[in-house]
């Protein structure tokens, strides 16, 4: 319960204060006094968890219609359920007066009620009005939090003392920010202060503005007072402006409205206000009210001492004024008229009479105390959040200080650390206006503003409302803080002999300008030379691969050159660093810009010209450019050997020290000559920038041109690999120039020195990919090529970690980069001669060597070839095109040609997988490929699961190509039946089997992949017995029957007439058997005296027949096992007739078999048993 002092306390004030209130409690006494207990106190029902009682302190007497701004806050918070949740805040407020109306027995009054509601429960006090030192001084004492709203004290904001309190209303001296800021903005480094004494706070203000001017380096030309200033008193403004105009351009008037008036009435009767050159600067604390924004020189009030002429108004031009900024919320009118409806209840009590009510406004207060209630209860909401304790002062100003809120006004305010709201203050001026009759005229509007940088004690930045509408000056532009020539013209003095002085200098520097006017017109006119400019219809374009028949082109030393050229890889034009040309009889290199067009705009040209006359023996020679449309070209001299990238990548070329040294050092003075240049730096550093010349001489390119080759499209792949060379900090900007540094130079240098040494890439045999290693140099995590496997000095090492540090600043220049590596280059000749032609001896040592290793390697990928061509062509046929001899088709009389499919294979291809398919006809066409080796056949084609086999051609065989073809038959169906599908091993594959005999034409048909094609009837008549066949059996024509039976040995069934598309019906034959006896006699019929060692090489893959769990193992194979091992015996015989051959090979005539040319039977590469 509320102990029975404050109740008294309470209701005594509502007394005075109102007696109509007050009547309203006697008509139902205890009922309503216990329900004006609730409302202070907070107790009743209510449906919270609990409740934050905090206390106001006010002064009902002043500014009394602002007081319900409190009970609105009160309730905007209860009803926010982002604020206090699970709580409800209430209030109790005390009428304690101001400190300077109170009487002598009241001075304790605030303490007392203070002590009081702490006792009751109260965790804050809001307030109170004028001096709040004593209460700051309680309530740090306590370490409960204060918040003021209406206190301009600025004692109070030493936090040493009273560090609970805070305050929303804006210290007096807050304003001297933005006054300064506003001189800053305009540069205007000096001023004169013109201050007053009233209001109260103007002394205040002058200090501040004088302390801070001189913090930020603007000086205070001085300082004028006046006091108890009466109103037209003009002598006494007259005599400031006297003292004063001739010492400055800008004044800061700090004073009453009237005075001011009255001192820019008297800037105006000595028309220094006429031109613009002077400008005031008014501080005033009333807020800027637009419904007045006519009444120029009126206050709020009626002032009858402001005189309102036409030409006095228009004295206001020069005047900025510096007021609290007018509330930008769009609902703040009707916010003020809640106030002022919750002000005449309870416990204020405020009478409302709506004719004196309504010519009076809300006081801007109002707003300081709801903001105040509201960024405690925010600060609050905090603190319980973390679990503190909300009568912790110190927490809870920690919620307040040094942050931004959003005021009810409408604007963003900043509480420094000193609990000391910054203020919202706008600047006012002079502009043209319209009146309500279209009338043109001027008015007072807000013009600029200032806007605070949080955390941050700096300056507050003036920024304009909008830029279309800033600040009139009378001559046009802004006014300057000192006259060009002084205040007493003495910068302007011009004495005779200075005259002289400016005279002999303006004609020294007349004779200067006209000497680099000179040296401009010839550097104008190198500029606009174009012997640069290459004509494409000049240069003759090496195609790849022909360049080097063209170098062949000669004869005597030049020509032995050129061969021993053509043997060295690096020199290949097939694989030259970039296109290749003669211009003028020179071989040149032509590196292409990707752009449509180029235009030659000044720096263009002043590339060009600084890039053509760079001379140096490690500086690529630049011939010129070509900029026709299409053809964007750039022209250098030609290095043979390629890029150091291409001289590292090649293996079988041994670098040994001197080698590594000379280029090493090659790239050392290039660098160093093109640092010194017009160039500057090179930024593309890499290896395959570096070219090497025919002499061994390390020569640097791509570097300038860099608007030349602005623009053009390039591959993100290449790009990526450029950047392995990059410096890190390169890697980091986004937009950095191609033109690079020197220190990035230095970075890449330190990677082409890892990737010589080591010769295992730039990065060494790291696994990261490019763009993880781009990555992470880019991220600044120090990554680097390791060094440990290195084989090379320590010194050297070292050398590389300094040049790719992390830091650019610690990376050393080429020249300290030569004295470091002196180590290095110590086994180089003094004598450039001496060394290229040492170098060039090395080389030449090494070269016989490596010819004979390629002529291996040729004679090897022959081998390989051919192998190849035999598979894809029959073997006659191959060796004629190897020949260069056309192969024409030719007509053969009679052939035997074999198609087999597998029945079912659609279904079955249906229930498996791809993979699962490709599998099957893998096993498949491995078991034929291996049966079809041992017979007089030539594999066609497949396609799907059919098989295509001919006997008879390319080299006919007589009958015996329709007995090939039927043994071929026999054995790939019994082969087929064992065969095993893997993932279905149950199912057998149903093999079905056609054979036809007949006429038949076949040629080469196809360039890019040349296939040996059959064409003709019989083709079509044989794929119809396969397709009219039935599966496990061999379908045969009559002609094949008739054929077989010539042979002899072969068993048939017929079949009998069946109905073939396009033939009608025929008669057919199922081929049942064989007897393997008579195909042995008849092979051995063959006349061997006719064999050559060739042919007896090529036997046993035409007659060996493996015998395994996958091919067949009966009484044939093996007869046909001893067949071969005779014939092996016969090669072995044939091969001690020929000792000085080196291989055994069969004569490619082959023996007349009745009439017919026979295809090769056996061959032997080496003299192994089958």
């Amino acid at each position: 319960m509320i102990p029975p002092l404050l109740v008294l306390l309470l209701l005594s004030q509502a007394i005075s204060r109102d007696p109509t209130c007050f009547q309203q409690l006697k008509d139902t006494k205890w009922t309503n006094y216990n329900r004006l207990y609730q409302y202070l106190t907070g107790t009743g029902n209510h449906n919270f968890d609990e409740s934050v009682t905090i206390g106001f302190l006010g002064a009902y007497g002043e500014t009394k219609v602002g007081l319900g701004a409190l009970p609105l806050a009160i309730q905007a918070v209860n009803s926010d359920p982002n604020l206090l949740p699970g709580r409800q805040l209430k209030f109790i407020a005390a009428d304690i007066g101001t400190q300077n109306g109170r009487s002598s027995s009241l001075t304790t009054l605030p303490i007392r009620v203070m002590t009081v509601m702490r006792d009751s429960g109260t965790v804050a006090f809001i307030g109170p009005d004028g001096t709040c030192r004593e209460e700051a001084v309680v309530a740090a004492a306590w370490n409960l939090p204060i918040i003021s709203y209406r206190c301009a004290d600025r004692l109070v904001s030493d936090k040493r003392v009273y560090h609970t309190f805070a305050r929303t209303l804006p210290p007096s001296t807050k304003v001297s920010k933005s006054v300064v800021a506003l001189l800053k903005a305009f540069d205007w480094n000096m001023f004169v202060i013109i201050s007053g004494t009233m209001p109260a706070w103007a002394p205040q203000v002058k200090d501040a503005i004088k302390w801070l001017a001189n913090k930020n380096n603007i000086t205070v030309t001085d300082v004028y007072e006046f006091s108890n200033y009466i109103p037209k008193d003009i002598k006494k403004m007259d005599k400031l402006v006297a003292d004063s105009f001739h010492r400055t351009r800008v004044y800061v008037f700090i004073g009453e409205h009237v005075a001011l008036v009255d001192f820019v009435l008297c800037l105006q009767a000595r028309k220094l206000l006429e031109n613009g050159e002077y400008i005031v600067i008014s501080v005033d604390d009333e807020i800027y009210n637009p419904a007045k924004k006519k009444n120029i020189l009126l206050r709020a009030y009626i002032d009858p001492f402001i005189d309102t002429d036409a030409n006095h108004t228009l004295a206001f031009r020069s005047v900025l004024k510096l007021t609290p900024s007018h509330p930008r919320n769009p609902k703040y009118n009707a916010i003020s008229e809640e106030v002022r409806r919750i002000s005449a209840q309870p416990p204020f009590c405020v009478p409302y009479h709506s004719k004196i009510f309504d010519s009076i406004s809300v006081p801007i207060t109002a707003a300081h105390l709801y903001d105040a209630v509201m960024i405690y209860a925010r600060a609050l909401t905090e603190v319980f959040a973390e679990g503190e304790d909300p009568r912790n002062g110190t927490a809870i100003l920690k919620k307040i200080l040094n942050r931004t809120y959003h005021s009810v006004q409408g604007h963003d305010v900043y509480i420094d650390s000193n609990g000391d709201a910054e203020g919202n203050f706008s600047v006012v001026a002079l502009l043209d206006d319209m009146d309500d009759n279209g009338t043109k005229t001027m008015s007072m509007q807000p013009v600029g503003y200032f806007q605070y940088h949080e955390n941050n004690t700096s300056l507050p930045e003036f920024k304009y409302f909008n830029e279309s509408r800033k600040i009139q000056w009378i001559g046009g532009e802004v006014p300057l803080a000192e006259p060009v020539c002084g205040f007493n013209g003495r910068k302007c003095h011009s004495d005779r002999w200075r005259v002289i002085v400016i005279l002999g200098g303006l004609a020294s520097l007349s004779f200067i300008a006209a000497l680099f006017a000179f040296k401009h017109y010839r550097y104008e006119q190198k500029l606009a030379c174009l012997l640069w400019k290459i004509d494409m219809r000049e240069v003759t374009i090496i195609p790849n691969g022909q360049g080097e028949k063209s170098m062949m082109l000669c004869s005597g030393q030049i020509c032995r050159q050129s061969i021993l050229r053509s043997i060295a890889p690096e020199v290949s034009p097939k694989r030259a660093y970039t296109n290749i040309g003669f211009y003028k009889g020179n071989t040149v290199a032509i590196k292409a810009v990707h752009k449509r067009s180029v235009d030659i705009t000044r720096n263009i040209r002043k590339e060009l010209k600084q890039i053509r006359e760079l001379r140096h023996e490690n500086i690529i020679t630049f011939v010129g450019a070509c900029v026709d449309a299409g053809n964007i070209c750039i022209f250098t001299e030609y290095c043979a050997r390629g890029s150091l990238e291409d001289v590292l990548a090649n293996e079988d070329l041994h670098l040994d020290n001197m080698f590594v040294s000379s280029l090493v050092a090659d790239i050392i003075k290039g660098m160093i000559y093109l640092h010194d240049s017009e160039i500057v730096s090179h930024g593309n550093l890499r290896s395959s920038n570096c070219l090497v010349d025919s002499r061994w001489v390390l020569q640097i390119t791509d570097f300038g041109l860099h608007e030349f080759k602005a623009g053009q499209e390039e591959d993100d792949s290449l790009e990526t690999r450029r950047k392995l060379w990059r410096a890190p900090e390169l890697l980091k900007g986004a937009h950095c120039h191609p033109r690079g540094t020197q220190k990035g130079d230095v970075y890449s240098f330190a990677i082409i020195l890892h990737e010589v040494v080591g010769r295992s890439g730039p990065w060494g045999s790291t696994q990261l990919t490019e763009q993880e290693i781009v990555k992470s140099v880019a991220s600044g995590s120090g990554l680097r090529p390791d060094v440990s496997g290195l084989d090379t000095s320590p010194s050297i090492v070292k050398c590389m970690e300094s040049c790719w540090d992390e830091d650019p600043e610690n990376r050393p220049d080429f020249r300290f980069v030569r004295v470091k590596l002196k180590e290095m280059q110590a086994g180089l000749k003094p004598n450039i001669f001496d060394n290229m032609l040492a170098i060039m001896e090395k080389y030449a040592s090494n070269l016989e060597g490596l010819v004979q290793e390629r002529t291996n390697q040729l004679t090897e990928e022959k081998k390989k070839t051919d192998a190849l061509l035999n598979r894809m062509l029959p073997k006659t046929v191959a060796e004629s095109l190897k020949r260069g001899e056309r192969v024409e088709a030719e007509s053969f009389e009679c052939v035997t040609i074999y198609f087999s499919d597998i029945v079912g294979f659609t279904e079955l291809s249906a229930v498996s997988t791809p993979l699962q398919v490709v599998e099957l006809l893998n096993d498949l066409y491995t078991c034929c490929d291996s049966i079809i080796s041992h017979y007089d056949v030539y594999k066609v084609e497949t396609i799907g699961d059919a098989y295509m086999v001919v006997s008879g051609l390319p080299v006919r065989n007589g009958d015996r190509h329709a007995g090939e073809i039927a043994s071929m038959a026999i054995h790939m169906l019994a082969s087929i039946k064992r065969l095993k599908i893997s993932h279905q091993p149950g199912e057998p594959l149903k093999l079905r089997i056609g054979i036809h005999s007949g006429h038949c034409v076949a040629g080469v048909v196809g360039l890019k992949m040349p296939r040996y094609c059959l064409f003709g009837d019989t083709v079509n008549t044989a794929s119809r017995m396969e397709s009219t066949g039935e599966a496990f059996k061999i379908h045969i024509s009559h002609t094949t029957k008739d054929l077989l039976d010539r042979l002899g040995g072969y068993t048939c069934e017929e079949r009998g007439n069946i109905m073939i598309k396009g033939k009608g019906e025929m008669l057919t034959y199922w081929l049942v058997g064989e007897d393997t006896a008579m195909r042995m006699a008849r092979i051995q019929d063959i006349d061997q005296s006719s064999l050559s060692s060739e042919r007896l090489s090529e036997t046993p893959d035409l007659l060996r027949r493996p015998i395994g769990n996958e091919l067949l193992s009966d009484a044939g194979d093996v007869a046909a096992a001893k067949l071969l091992h005779q014939l092996h015996l016969r090669a072995v015989r044939a091969y001690k007739k020929h000792r000085s051959q080196e291989m055994l090979t069969i004569s490619k005539h082959t023996p007349k078999v009745s009439g017919h040319r026979s295809e090769p039977v056996i061959t032997f590469r080496d003299t192994s048993k089958p």
